[in-house]
């Protein structure tokens, strides 16, 4: 596989690079690492960073400029998200839109649906929320309750969901609902495009352990969905909804696996100043190992962006990827509370980013299938073990 880039690319990263410079705050990634504490003012933030993002042609770089992209490769999508990555820039209020609801729309929609939610995705219009997981139907997706009945020429919903990220702060949601209770549990689920003002919809959002509430819970008590509401086939939801959990666990973090790298390397700094452990071999021999976890990290979404790009799905191999940098990150942050020693449950400025990344990136391993779920799609699809 050949890893380099093209000189043209090489020449987009040095133009989106020199932007960054001039338009991210200068004291960030310092104090400012999350953004504020308080969920609305981070909101605003979130919303700002990105329309400006926007506006500068910094997003759907990799969509067909016949709904508003910039119609290049995902390539430049990889090598723009390495580079936020590289300097920690805020992820954006609308994640859920450009990383998961575009790509599905543009693979599944109706011409109509491709014209009117691509463009308001790029322009901020639409804040996306993803409502997959259920109370009873987080890692097994296919036991989801949630109902939607026909009713005329529109549909009824009713039903709960959880852990749906910026739910609070959206206007719009991807909706899987079960629309065929006869059928077997992996069939009958249809994909629905729901406006989250809808009458019907509720929306509580949950404390986590940070102090943040990004999680919430989406109640749906009898929402009217009109004609023309379902994204695909009606009753083929669990293969649009496996499509788009294959993009989030693929693609999805190539801005991660470079902030991972920031991360870690400010994490090095901290060990050097602690010379006691630099020299000691333990330390030495954890931190050459997590160097090349993310070397391997970063091939592994090479590989994803080549095989798009040359028309190849990701399949099962997206679970590889899902399960290795979740549980990557969690090692490093492991191994930050080794550093740290005591200092990490202190109130230890310099472990501060560390000290929130360790709880914060506890829900990794759980969102977008549990690693217990990936293991499962690891062995009976590519290695074709028993069920």
């Amino acid at each position: 596989m050949d890893v380099s880039f093209r000189p043209e690319q090489e020449a987009f990263r040095q133009r989106f690079r020199q932007w960054l410079s001039e338009n991210l705050a200068p004291d960030w990634g310092g104090p400012w690492f999350m953004g504020p504490e308080d969920d609305a003012e981070n909101a605003v933030l979130q919303t700002e960073w990105e329309r400006r993002l926007y506006a500068a042609g910094y997003q759907g770089i990799h969509w067909p400029k016949a709904y508003g992209g910039q119609g290049l490769t995902v390539v430049e999508q990889l090598i723009a998200a390495e580079e936020l990555g590289r300097v920690a820039a805020p992820e954006g209020i609308n994640t859920l839109g450009k990383e998961l609801v575009g790509p599905i729309v543009l693979a599944l929609g109706t011409e109509a649906q491709k014209k009117h939610y691509i463009p308001r995705i790029l322009r901020l219009d639409d804040i996306w929320c993803q409502g997959f997981s259920e109370p009873d139907a987080g890692s097994d997706l296919a036991g989801l309750r949630t109902r939607a009945v026909r009713d005329g020429n529109g549909w009824v919903v009713n039903g709960q969901k959880l852990w749906t990220s910026f739910a609070h702060h959206s206007n719009k949601c991807i909706l899987l609902a079960r629309t065929d209770p006869e059928a077997p549990k992996h069939k009958g689920l249809t994909l629905f495009l729901l406006d989250m003002e809808t009458p019907g919809v509720t929306v509580r959002p949950l404390k986590q352990i940070t102090g943040r509430s990004e999680f919430n819970e989406v109640f749906f008590e009898n929402v009217r969905l009109p004609e023309g509401s379902h994204l695909g086939e009606v009753n083929q939801g669990w293969n649009a909804a496996v499509g788009v959990l294959g993009l989030e666990r693929a693609t999805a973090r190539f801005y991660r696996q470079s902030r991972f790298l920031s991360e870690f390397l400010q994490l090095v700094g901290s060990l050097k100043r602690r010379p006691d452990k630099a020299n000691d071999g333990w330390y030495r021999q954890r931190a050459g190992a997590l160097l090349a976890e993310l070397r391997m990290h970063r091939l592994l979404n090479l590989k994803a962006a080549s095989r798009i790009v040359n028309g190849q799905g990701i399949g099962a191999e997206a679970s590889i990827v899902k399960l290795f940098w979740s549980e990557m990150h969690q090692r490093i942050m492991d191994f930050a509370g080794e550093v740290f020693g005591d200092e990490f449950v202190l109130d230890t400025p310099e472990a501060e980013r560390f000290r929130f990344l360790y709880l914060h990136i506890r829900a990794e391993t759980i969102y977008a299938g549990t690693s217990e779920v990936q293991r499962n799609i690891i062995g009976e699809r590519m290695l074709g073990l028993g069920r």
